[in-house]
């Protein structure tokens, strides 16, 4: 086979054409060769472009090339664009040298086009005839003739689609130290239907880097309003008031049908000058300026990296160009996609930003703005977004008052901006040391940068270090006035989540998600926070949830996961195990959350077969690993191997952290107060509430609130317990009830623990009143108590609606969020003994088949009985009774 592809051994004589291919086609011509063969006459003219054709053929080979033709100049095709442009850097410089060995001007016009191309090979007897050895055909043809025709003498033009494949392959293009890449618009070609975007490659010194020439057969794409003849017709009308109203009359509608909230992809930032401090410090700072909009939404970077990865692309190494970006952009449903660059053109920095219909990879149109140096590169930017926007559809008047310049709301520092960028990069790929090290740079270059603040709490909580997250969130909510607005209530919201009222958190987020519809990141942290603050499975939350979990998020597996615990609470079971299987957010949680999902509908086969898929681990953040195997052993009465599994994960915790071992006791305490007597549990809770009540005098502000709920479980456990100075005495240590209303989880678990003390006392009534104003949001505990309360109340029939009311209830069991997980096993041991307290009070009530119906439910679901004494005499005594 040859070097482009196109013979192959056996070959008939006479060949057919073949199927089109994708080849570059380079044309060359020498500029005024009719007035050099008049010049220099016919016998040294013909010697001088003998010479001129040897050096261009030894080009030709040394690049791959192959010569098609041959009149003035060559036509010539190449297996790739970047062969075609070497060839054509090396032709110019080489031609210049023969032009000073001659003392004569040669100088040569370049145009390069890469397309489908139809090959043949013309059969000997047609090349004995005059006919060319090879023949090649096709669109790509007269358009890199156009290209060769409007190129100045000295000049090589490329299409866009051959820049675009060049630049991919610069790593290539070694042995240029003076390229320059300069863009010069859209062309309309006679005979080419769509316009061409033209560029210009060439070396200082040997390239004009001048806008190509115009002919009746080539002309740059301009609005009609910019067109000589209509520039003389405005100046004119200028001098009249009615200059502007007209102008607004007459000016052009976006080409795309964009809509308030549609969505845009940023293709990555071009510098297209020599200056290398452009270089990433750009691609940050364009996306902090559009997502300033409440017009525009701007697809995040960590989105676009996996729908490149479904694309079965590299997100480190591949660029999001005019192809790339357009596919990305189709696949997620966005309706432009932006093109930003810089280059320097007459001595000024050009800023530029073109729109792209990602369905014709056409530039509907572009703005661009003009600077002198490297300090007016920010205000460019500022002016290019601003333009954008409104080409977009966005008002002036919002565009104007919403918006505030980026080096207020990021910073003017170029190096702090670079550094910002490449954190960007860091996190987005998942490596938290290195973008946690691009972030304290930035903030080196500018103390004052507070979005490289927030990025650096966002990468500690990451790491699990919250004191430091709290520190740097602290910091940036010094400087609002350097914070987008959405940015500024976004920090005041990661404030008051970290250290602040919980209340106010949730309604924070619930605000900024209000505010802005399609900030996937205020929509998934109401959701989480109301579900882990606030125990609430409500219809909107659920809504927010929904809308994090969207396409487009990029944490869309984080949104799922919410969701599925949100589908959990509200006892959807199949629904909640499909939202974790498509939750593919990294760690151990994938296949135990499936599993709780599994096990609340009892579906024990498969909830087992998720957990041995799910590796063991013994960190603060395996609380959920830990405790769901604890848990399902639990639900299916294998209470010896769940108390293996608590011990095990106790001596665990006990090397790790004092913290966690004493989370694992209270596991122990609120088992052993279900299967044993009182007693029995009075040794484990009163270890427990000792080590709950030293938790929260030494809990940090970020743990406080997680510390006092556990105080106050412990509060309740010592009055089940029927220890009530012990129960008093972890209210009191667990602190006053005047900031209950910021912390639900504390007032929650404060008015169960009180009413379980009422309980105990003997005032059920006064234990039913503290409970009954509860919400949906109520506590499963706290529903299990109020059962008691109206036991011992005697109210049988409101006892069984609670007992009902907890069987029913086996999702909202498993998915609660009580100190991570800390509740758990209780509940889901309560959901099954809540058949027995059915059994009981229907008893109570005389109806002895549903007393019947509720114990067989209980031995068919628990059939091996715990070695409890309590368990089996209710169980002895609902059996004598129905006799």
């Amino acid at each position: 086979m040859s070097s482009i592809g196109l013979e192959r051994s056996g070959s008939p004589p006479e060949q057919a054409a073949v199927a089109p291919v994708l080849r570059a086609l380079a044309i060359c011509d020498l500029a005024d060769s009719t007035a050099l063969i008049h010049q220099l006459g016919d016998l040294r003219a013909a010697e001088l472009l003998r010479r001129h054709d040897r050096l261009t053929r030894d080009l030709l080979q040394r690049h791959g090339g192959r010569e098609i033709d041959k009149t003035d100049g060559f036509l010539m095709i190449f297996e790739r664009p970047v062969q075609a442009v070497a060839f054509a850097l090396d032709y110019q410089r080489r031609l210049g040298e023969l032009s000073k060995q001659e003392t004569v001007p040669l100088r040569a016009r370049v145009g390069i086009h890469v397309g489908e191309v139809v090959l043949w090979k013309n059969s000997a007897s047609d090349v004995w005839r005059g006919a060319k050895p090879l023949e090649a055909e096709g669109m790509v043809k007269p358009v890199a003739a156009r290209l060769m025709s409007i190129a100045r003498p000295g000049q090589i033009l490329l299409s866009g689609i051959a820049y675009t494949l060049t630049r991919r392959a610069h790593s290539e293009m070694d042995g240029y130290p003076a390229l320059r890449w300069r863009a010069h618009g859209n062309y309309r070609f006679k005979g080419v239907p769509d316009p061409v975007q033209v560029h210009e490659v060439g070396e200082q010194g040997i390239a004009p880097f001048k806008p190509p020439s115009w002919s009746g057969k080539a002309h740059r794409e301009i609005p009609w309003w910019r067109r000589p003849s209509t520039l003389a017709i405005e100046a004119a009308a200028a001098v009249v008031v009615i200059a502007v109203p007209v102008w607004l009359t007459l000016r052009s509608p976006p080409a795309i049908a964009f809509a308030a909230r549609d969505w845009v992809v940023v293709g990555d930032f071009k510098n297209l000058t020599d200056d290398t401090s452009f270089d990433d410090s750009l691609q940050s700072a364009f996306r902090i300026g559009l997502e300033q909009s409440h017009h525009v939404n701007v697809l995040a970077d960590l989105k676009a990296r996996e729908t490149l990865k479904l694309m079965q692309r590299d997100p480190d190494k591949t660029a999001i160009d005019r192809e790339t970006g357009s596919e990305i952009a189709i696949r997620d449903g966005v309706r432009a996609l932006i093109l930003p660059s810089i280059a320097e053109i007459g001595g000024r920095v050009r800023v530029t930003a073109e729109v792209i219909d990602p369905h014709t990879q056409t530039t509907v149109y572009s703005e661009s703005a003009d600077g002198i140096g490297e300090s007016s590169v920010l205000s460019s930017l500022d002016k290019v977004n601003a333009q954008l926007r409104v080409r977009l559809g966005e008002a002036l008047a919002t565009v104007t008052q919403e918006s505030q310049p980026l080096e207020k709301v990021a910073t003017k520092s170029l190096d702090a901006l670079r550094a910002y960028s490449l954190g960007d990069k860091a996190y987005d790929a998942g490596d938290a040391k290195n973008a946690l090290t691009f972030y304290r740079q930035a903030i080196k270059f500018d103390p004052g940068f507070a979005r490289a603040y927030l990025m650096l709490s966002r990468i500690y909580l990451w790491l699990g270090q919250s004191a430091d997250a709290v520190k740097a969130v602290n910091i940036a909510a010094q400087y609002p006035d350097r914070l987008s607005p959405r940015e500024a209530l976004s920090a005041d919201a990661w404030k008051a989540s970290l250290i602040g009222s919980q209340t106010a958190a949730i309604e924070k987020w619930k605000s900024l998600a209000e505010l802005y519809p399609d900030y996937f990141n205020a929509q998934g942290h109401y959701a989480y926070f109301s579900r882990e603050f606030g125990n609430q499975y409500g219809s909107d939350v659920v809504q927010a949830a929904e809308k994090c979990a969207s396409p487009r998020s990029p944490s869309i597996s984080v949104c799922q996961e919410i969701l599925g615990f949100l589908d959990l609470g509200n006892e959807h079971y199949e629904e909640a195990a499909g939202k974790f299987a498509s939750s593919h957010e990294p760690g151990a949680s994938i296949g135990v959350y499936d599993a709780r999902a599994f096990a609340a509908s009892r579906a024990f086969t498969k909830a087992e077969a998720f957990l041995s898929s799910a590796k063991l681990g013994t960190s603060r953040l395996d609380n959920g690993l830990r405790v769901t195997p604890i848990a399902i052993a639990l639900d299916q009465g294998h209470w010896d191997d769940a108390w293996k599994l608590l011990d095990s994960a106790k001596r665990d915790a006990a090397k790790i952290d004092g913290r966690l071992f004493t989370y694992f006791l209270g596991i122990e305490a609120s088992l052993s107060s279900l299967r044993e007597s009182n007693a029995a549990t009075g040794t484990e809770v009163r270890e427990y509430a000792k080590a709950a009540v030293e938790n929260l005098a030494t809990a940090s502000d970020v743990d406080r609130a997680d510390a006092q709920v556990g105080a106050l479980f412990a509060a309740y456990l010592a009055a089940h317990a029927r220890d009530i100075p012990l129960a008093k005495s972890a209210l009191d240590a667990a602190g006053p009830a005047t900031n209950d209303n910021e912390y639900p989880l504390s007032a929650k678990m404060r008015a169960t623990a009180r009413a379980e003390i009422e309980r105990v006392s003997g005032n059920p009534k006064e234990a039913i009143s503290s409970l009954t104003a509860n919400d949906d949001s109520t506590l499963y505990l706290s529903r299990a108590v109020l059962m008691q309360a109206y036991f011992d109340d005697k109210n049988y029939s409101a006892a069984r609606d609670q007992a009902n009311w907890l069987a029913r209830h086996r999702g909202r069991a498993y998915a609660e969020f009580v100190q991570r997980d800390l509740l758990l096993p209780f509940n889901v041991v309560q959901s099954n003994l809540a058949l027995l307290d059915v059994a009981e009070s229907s008893l109570l009530l005389g109806d002895q088949a549903q007393a019947r119906n509720a114990l067989h439910a209980f031995q068919k679901v628990w059939p091996i009985a715990p070695k409890s004494a309590s368990v089996l005499k209710r169980i002895a005594s609902i059996q004598a009774d129905l006799k």
